[in-house]
């Protein structure tokens, strides 16, 4: 019986995040099925409830401007980008695109998926306990119930 079944990446679009999804690619030699795939997004000019899921909550685009419109539906491509790469190598994915807080996002998502591991890339921005891992994976492993999986570029 493989050890994952069901992980979550998160990703933010950066290098960092790319060099991930590389290892979470790598998940389906080890007998991963379904990766579920997250970017948060914390900072729209508009208020609107913590969680919102921009991709399921189509009436969002009526309060966004148009400018905010433009991002979100940039942001989904980006999300889809990445589905069809994971599909590509035989994996079921499931796309969110949130909005909140990032690490309770993140969490959230992983806990109502049941996701067995959550793969993310760790930018190392933060004060001396975060200088390692960065806050937001900090964050992420202080209160997810699961593994965590944090990758970090080498130095070279």
């Amino acid at each position: 019986m493989p050890l994952f079944r069901k992980a979550l990446y998160s990703t933010d679009f950066s290098p960092l995040a790319e060099v991930a999804l590389d290892y979470v690619k790598k998940l389906k030699e080890a007998g991963e099925e379904e990766i579920v795939v997250v970017h948060v997004v914390d900072d729209l000019s508009v208020e609107l409830p913590d969680g919102t899921d921009l991709i399921k909550e189509k009436d969002v685009f009526k309060i966004l401007p148009e400018v905010d419109q433009e991002y979100v539906v940039n942001l989904i491509e980006k999300l889809n980008s990445i589905k069809e790469i994971l599909e590509d190598v035989g994996l079921k994915v499931k796309l969110y695109l949130k909005y909140g807080n990032i690490p309770k996002q993140i969490v959230s998502v992983a806990d109502e998926e049941n996701v067995n591991i959550i793969v993310m890339g760790a930018h190392g921005k933060g004060l001396l306990s975060e200088i390692l891992l960065g806050s937001v994976s900090t964050d992420v492993i202080r209160h997810a119930k699961c593994p965590v999986l944090i990758v970090k570029k080498r130095e070279e």
